[in-house]
C-alpha cells in the first residue's frame, strides 16, 4: 500500500478518535525526523506507519492461514 493509498483511504472518515501510546525517547525523535521529511506533522506520520503495518500484518494473516 503506498503512502497515497493510505492517506486517501484515511480521507474518507470524517471523524477520529485520539489513542495513546508509548513510544521512547529515541522512537519519537526518529518519527518527528520523518516526519519533517515527508512534511506531515508527527500524528499523521504515525498513523501512516500504522496503516502500512497494518496492511502488512494482515497480508501475513492472509499468507499463513492460506
Amino acid at each position: 500500500m503506498s503512502t497515497q493509498d493510505t492517506v486517501q483511504a484515511g480521507a474518507a472518515e470524517h471523524s477520529s478518535t485520539p489513542v495513546t501510546l508509548r513510544l521512547t525517547a529515541e522512537e519519537i525523535e526518529k518519527a518527528q525526523f520523518l516526519a519533517r521529511r515527508d512534511h506531515r506533522t508527527r500524528a499523521a506520520f504515525i498513523r501512516v506507519m500504522f496503516l502500512r503495518g497494518l496492511a502488512s500484518y494482515e497480508k501475513e494473516l492472509e499468507t499463513a492461514t492460506a
